[in-house]
């Protein structure tokens, strides 16, 4: 008997498989996000220990953010070549060793060198999972477990905005990087004992096939399997997961416009993560309330992640896309005429990061929904890859409001452009996106 492999993971049940999957991928997620944020947390602290002004950072912010760039290009690519376990391990390993190293940095040099290395395994890490977890997920339930694994990223940042004052407090700024590696070690060896191969990859690249009808049993248990049933993927088999063939077969508008959003997207993630205890700071708010500021955002928007996931699931992922970006701006701009107001501003921030980062995070699935499986590694790998762009910029427009003395009213004006760019991506997409994408 033939078995369709798309087909009886679309068509599955939700079972446990999944759940360890997603709350795996959740986990890992918290890790990578941290790594990339961590030193957004200590900006200040690290300006006021070696006596230069925050702004002298930029190439530190800089160098993590190349290196998130570097490493989703090339994961992307390899992942299509050698497989999404081998790949995930890999750069999970290279950025847990980048975290442990910077504990020990003392100069500016170390600190760009290190932030880099650390910065290529966690941007390389991170769509490697979302492309795996993606291809394990059932159809109903799709957007919410990839978004689900996605939202550790932001939920990291309250993990470091509250638990990394005690660190910091313990050890100085360098405390941050001893939370991080906590975070991570006992991840890695749960990656290392159980995080298993794509069974879709194995199966197109014509691999491993007693271990693939395995996988295809966990993920659908009511299935009996046999040395004589065959499994196979139907679906058109390209030879190259190469950049080009993202722009191949009607793809250019889509590709285009979807790296677009995700540019936007990666700016509205890290504009706040990497500058605004900074900025909350140089507005009267005290170091550790400002942290604490952070986390409460950044909690809103791994909740908020979650519950557009469901959303998307339920009325698809454009539909909710399509209002989630235009609110995010309001918000935004409303947090910016209640900064002076400690109390209104916490009350807010929550459902401004819920808004602005959730629907960022809804752009990782719906990345995975619009390419086939030999290329959806590359797709998901170059959307977030070039998506960095956005956060590449970050540190270079974050330096400059430091600088300029931007009031933090005029912070969150500034931040407005990005949602309302993901706003035209999004609707452009709804025209050119696949007849089957919802």
């Amino acid at each position: 008997m033939r078995i369709d492999v798309n087909q009886t993971i679309d068509n599955a049940k939700l079972n446990s498989f999944h759940i360890i999957l997603a709350i795996l991928g959740f986990l890992f997620t918290v890790v990578e996000g941290f790594e990339m944020i961590c030193l957004g947390l200590i900006t200040k602290d690290v300006a006021d220990d070696w006596g230069i002004a925050p702004q002298a950072l930029e190439y530190a912010h800089l160098a993590v953010l190349i290196g998130i760039l570097l490493g989703s290009l090339v994961a992307g690519i390899i992942t299509d070549k050698i497989g999404r376990r081998k790949s995930i391990l890999l750069m999970f390993t290279l950025a847990t060793v980048g975290m442990g190293l910077s504990f020990f940095i003392s100069n500016m040099n170390q600190m760009i060198v290190l932030r880099l290395v650390t910065g290529f395994g966690a941007g390389g890490a991170l769509p490697i999972a979302i492309a795996l977890i993606s291809e394990y997920a059932p159809l109903k339930y799709r957007n919410i477990i990839v978004v689900f694994a996605y939202a550790g990223a932001p939920f990291a940042s309250y993990v470091g905005g509250y638990f990394g004052n005690y660190f910091i407090d313990a050890l100085g700024w360098q405390g941050i990087f001893v939370l991080g590696v906590a975070l991570a070690s006992p991840i890695l060896v749960w990656m290392y004992l159980w995080v298993p191969e794509s069974v879709k990859y194995m199966v197109l690249k014509d691999i491993k096939v007693a271990e693939s009808k395995e996988l295809l049993v966990k993920v659908d248990p009511s299935l009996s399997l046999n040395d004589q049933d065959e499994l196979f993927i139907d679906e058109p088999v390209l030879t190259k997961g190469s950049l080009t063939s993202l722009f191949s077969n009607g793809r250019l508008m889509v590709t285009s416009f979807l790296w677009l959003a995700f540019i936007a997207g990666q700016f509205i993630i890290y504009i706040m993560s990497l500058w605004l205890p900074t900025i909350l700071q140089s507005a009267g708010w005290e170091a550790g309330l400002s942290r604490n500021a952070v986390g409460h955002y950044y909690l809103g928007a791994s909740i908020g992640g979650i519950i557009i996931g469901y959303l998307a699931d339920k009325y698809g992922a454009f539909k909710v896309l399509i209002y989630a970006f235009p609110l995010a701006s309001v918000l935004y701009y409303v947090l910016g005429q209640v900064v002076n107001d400690q109390e209104m501003w916490f009350l807010i921030a929550p459902f401004a990061g819920a808004i602005a980062v959730g629907s960022t995070l809804g752009l990782a699935p719906l990345a995975a929904s619009l390419y086939p499986t030999s290329i959806r590694g590359t797709g998901v790998g170059a959307s977030l890859g070039v998506g960095r762009i956005g956060s590449i910029i970050t540190p270079m427009i974050g330096a400059s409001i430091v600088a300029a003395n931007i009031s933090a009213t005029d912070f969150y004006m500034i931040a407005m452009i990005a949602p309302v760019i993901s706003s035209i991506s999004i609707i452009v997409l709804v025209f050119y996106r696949p007849k089957e994408v919802q």
